[in-house]
């Protein structure tokens, strides 16, 4: 069908930033774009007065994770929770409302909160010692469970010893990789209920104008193998019932990655709805947590290095396996040894079989310096970032790190300035996958009340911010040919907002409505 929309303010975030004020898809392309009497001069199906709205790109998010998402917005959100006694109230009427089997819930941050401390053993036990009880900071690499959680999780039979070592059983605390171990008591999950966990955290990226997800899920559902969970998402697709692009980090165990390899997409593939991407890593915690690896410790705890998911070796085996395959890897480092550790390991992968033409990257790459990001330069890796994460990190990066350190850590603008590939998400449900609030961040460099400000050299332009989530965010997936820009020829992925951002004070972008979100030329969303 040939669809206008005409009457509006077209963006096309091309190199030359056209602006045009209609345009026009038929099967899934655009196919006209330019004055709103041009386009009506010609035969259209159907036609819509975008009534001066603006229309952009479809958004794209490049690191989250949407069936985690999904999963906690059915359980307990704590999110913005000011006191234990709310987190304890909020989960005791869960439970008095639903009579679940077992409770989980994420979002609590002790930096944020009146006690200024992790949620413990005994905080738990408040809310239940009948049922397990697990409780997840919002960073996802720390977790508070009760003593009924604690026993079954000291009951498994599986658990390597140096994981079992990272559980606190005194304080009820799980840390980095044994923060899953509640996954493997929850029931094991069945396919109808990831399907219908994908369903409920489309719709929700559909309404806030998203079209592309770089999703990390292949371990975030209790008992789901991960080989099962590619084939649950073509199916979907082969059943029309996908509506937004996912492109998915893979991360599985290493007994697995042999599996990966047989299913993986064609690495040409432009059209697919759900394709698999690179190979997902994580080398360190948070800075929250202070298990982000740092190389000179924390400041009040310069012992502390950080909490290293591999040991160098094990970095650079997995690297290179992917490496070697000319499959991509993005790799989780926030803190700077861990950003150091993975630039080691890029080099040596490069050095001993060249592949010019891979985009490896760093997810996060938080604390940085001059030096590392030259080093990331030089080695072609791209920067996944996260805006949005500054309107929390602003408040503990000095006490973490240093004065003089924080001013080199979420240098978006300098990574840019190098000639660096950086693209924007939100790592949701760490935080919301408010693309309009991420670029808020981006530009204003404040929190989300205007009171506080973070080295606002840093800032970035309107045309850079917006970038972040459209044009640069295509290159990542080597999708820069056919999407991420509104030109005629590509997707038509398109989001329809109520106000041009280009005309707008960037403050005021979380208040901006998104009116409709186009996938394919087809609307998966209407305000």
């Amino acid at each position: 069908m040939r669809k206008l929309r005409y009457n509006g303010v077209v963006t096309s975030m091309d190199g030359s930033m056209s602006r045009y004020e209609a345009i026009g898809t038929q099967d899934g392309k655009i196919v006209f774009l330019g004055t709103s009497q041009e386009a009506l001069a010609q035969q259209w199906d159907e036609t819509v007065d975008l009534k001066g709205a603006a229309v952009l790109p479809g958004f794209s998010d490049t690191h989250m994770h949407l069936l985690h998402y999904a999963m906690f917005r059915r359980n307990v959100p704590l999110f913005g929770v000011k006191t234990i006694d709310e987190v304890v109230e909020r989960c005791k009427a869960r439970i008095d409302a639903e009579h679940p089997d077992y409770l989980i819930g994420m979002g609590w941050n002790q930096e944020t909160m009146e006690e200024g401390r992790l949620l413990t053993k005994e905080d738990m036990d408040r809310i239940s010692t009948d049922i397990p009880v697990c409780m997840l900071r919002t960073c996802i690499h720390i977790a508070a469970c009760n003593t009924v959680m604690l026993e079954k999780i000291r009951a498994l039979k599986h658990v390597e010893p140096e994981v079992m070592a990272l559980v606190d059983f005194e304080n009820g605390i799980l840390r980095e990789n044994a923060a899953r171990l509640y996954m493997d008591v929850l029931p094991q999950a069945d396919d109808a209920y990831v399907k219908q966990l994908i369903r409920e955290g489309q719709r929700e990226l559909n309404a806030a104008g998203i079209t592309c997800v770089h999703s990390d899920d292949l371990m975030a559902i209790a008992g789901m193998d991960p080989i099962r969970l590619i084939g649950i998402y073509r199916e979907m697709e082969a059943d029309g019932e996908l509506t937004v692009r996912v492109y998915e980090q893979c991360l599985v165990e290493p007994e697995d990655f042999e599996r990966l390899k047989g299913v993986r997409s064609d690495p040409a593939d432009r059209t697919s709805l759900f394709r698999t991407g690179p190979r997902k890593l994580l080398q360190d915690g948070s800075l929250g947590a202070k298990s982000a690896e740092m190389i000179d410790g924390y400041v009040d705890e310069r012992d502390n290095h950080g909490i290293p998911i591999y040991t160098e070796e094990e970095l650079c085996r997995r690297i290179q396996a992917a490496h070697d395959v000319h499959m991509d890897v993005a790799v989780h480092a926030i803190g700077d040894l861990a950003l150091k550790k993975v630039c080691d390991a890029m080099e040596k992968a490069e050095g001993a079989n060249p592949w010019p033409d891979h985009r490896h990257g760093i997810v996060h790459a938080q604390t940085t310096t001059p030096a590392l990001l030259e080093r990331m330069k030089a080695l072609g890796l791209q920067a996944y970032i996260q805006p949005i994460f500054i309107d929390a990190d602003m408040n503990i990066i000095a006490e973490r790190v240093g004065e003089e350190h924080a001013k080199d850590c979420y240098n978006w603008k300098a990574m840019l300035d190098l000639g660096l590939r950086v693209s924007g998400g939100s790592d949701c449900p760490v935080e919301p996958f408010n693309v309009l609030d991420n670029m808020r961040s981006a530009i204003t460099r404040q929190n989300r009340t205007g009171t506080k400000t973070y080295l606002p050299e840093q800032a970035l332009t309107v045309e850079q911010a917006v970038r972040l989530f459209t044009s640069d965010a295509a290159w990542p997936s080597r999708d820069e040919a056919v999407r991420g820009t509104l030109e005629v020829g590509r997707q038509a992925d398109l989001v329809v907002l109520e106000e041009d951002l280009f005309d707008t004070e960037p403050s005021r972008f979380p208040q901006v409505r998104v009116l409709e979100t186009v996938l394919n030329g087809v609307t998966v969303y209407q305000a």
